[in-house]
């Protein structure tokens, strides 16, 4: 067995920051990623909220209130569906390229643990 030089923490030190930088640039993505999500949410939600209130303050009977009003049901429910997808595929997506790293970074130190 031999002793870790200098060189070799050196090394070690090197990939560790490299993959701790790795790491925090696939945190921001997915972040980036779930920022754009929201802000697309949020348009759609305000458009079809303006569409709405347009909708109901034309409608002249208490039953064709209740009609729009239950007509909007399905459509949202489909909506948070779609963002819930969405944000899984962002979720699974950031883990994965996680894992593939921490994995990579594992067999690296595993190999030198073996080699040394």
């Amino acid at each position: 067995m031999s002793a870790f030089t200098l060189e070799q923490f050196i090394a070690s030190h090197r990939a560790n920051i490299a993959t701790l930088f790795t790491l925090t640039d696939q945190i921001f993505d997915g972040y980036s990623k779930l920022v754009e999500l929201n802000l697309a949410a949020a348009r759609t939600s305000r458009a079809e909220s303006a569409k709405l209130s347009q909708e109901i303050l034309s409608c002249t009977t208490p039953e064709e209130l209740l009609a729009r009003h239950t007509s909007q049901l399905q459509p949202a429910s489909e909506q948070v569906l779609t963002y819930a997808s969405h944000l899984r595929d962002i979720v699974r997506d950031t883990q994965s390229k996680w894992m593939k790293t921490v994995e990579a970074q594992h067999e690296s130190k595993t190999r030198y643990a073996s080699n040394s």
